[in-house]
């Protein structure tokens, strides 16, 4: 596979971070680029009179506006996808490039307003490299985090995954909630999984797939009582003791194995931690 190949791959992923509280999240970057300008005292602030540190307050709010504006706008437009965890690295990068670009701009109005007789020229560049390296600053400072929770999270799944071994015991399995159907039964020894198509449902069991005509939300209703098959993704409903394995990664976006047959079954952004906890037992 090309460079190219695998750039597109990435940027068409789903994103394993997507700030929904995107407000806190832009208070928290605000109040971390305040800190950062009074400890660095950039353009001789510790020179100055004290107001001084009252107007890098300034650049605070600039950085509040600049992340939640792309990022509301973004999250307004693909409200569907992240709701369904399908946000993609490529959007949220977009989101973050405007976000930079927009609190340059911002910045640069400020340093004019703060210095209206010096050259814009000298502001302009003022605006840039400062904007820059604390945004560098910031994303290596989150990178180190997150790789570590990404480390943490592959541990998690590889426990998962020694846990399913398919050497493991299966659990007895419960009786389902009888379903309304005029031909269609579920036998709660074959059900693998259950997919959602518009006003019907696909159910595939070890013996093959049926539709029954039903909403998702009503089945998972129904099924609740057996205490084992969870919603992993906005359109699928899975038979827990049909998982064979979890795949994939918070980059790539994971997936159940199912025993048996050659199919997967995706997990959303949404039900992650709840698929994972079940698992955890």
């Amino acid at each position: 596979m090309s460079l190219f190949d695998n750039i597109k791959r990435y940027l068409t992923a789903p994103a394993h971070t997507v700030n929904s509280n995107y407000h806190i999240v832009a208070i928290a970057l605000g109040l971390a680029v305040y800190m950062i300008l009074v400890v660095l005292q950039p353009f001789g602030i510790n020179e100055g009179p004290t107001s001084k540190y009252v107007y890098l307050l300034g650049f605070g709010v600039i950085t509040y506006i600049g992340s939640v504006i792309p990022t509301a706008i973004m999250h307004r437009i693909y409200k569907s996808e992240v709701a369904e965890g399908s946000f993609s690295n490529g959007k949220n990068i977009t989101a973050f490039l405007l976000s930079v670009l927009l609190i340059m701009i911002g910045n640069f109005l400020y340093f004019k307003f703060l210095n209206p007789d010096s050259s814009s020229m000298s502001m302009l560049w003022a605006a840039v490299w400062q904007t820059l390296v604390i945004a560098v600053l910031l994303v290596g400072v989150y990178m180190t985090f997150d790789n570590a929770r990404l480390r943490r999270e592959i541990e998690r799944i590889q426990q998962i995954n020694a846990r399913l071994s398919p050497n493991t015991t299966a659990v007895e399995t419960q009786k389902f909630a009888s379903l309304p159907s005029d031909k269609t039964t579920i036998n709660p020894d074959t059900l693998l999984y259950i997919e959602s198509d518009k006003n019907y449902c696909k159910i595939t069991t070890a013996d093959g797939t049926t539709t029954l005509r039903s909403t998702l939300t009503t089945l998972e209703t129904q099924l609740k009582p057996c205490g084992h098959v969870i919603r992993c993704h906005r359109a699928f409903l899975v038979n827990t003791q049909s998982v064979e394995s979890i795949l994939g990664s918070a980059s790539s976006g994971y997936k159940l194995k199912i025993k048996s047959i050659a199919a997967t079954v995706p997990v959303s952004r949404t039900y992650i931690a709840e698929v994972l906890g079940y698992f955890e037992g």
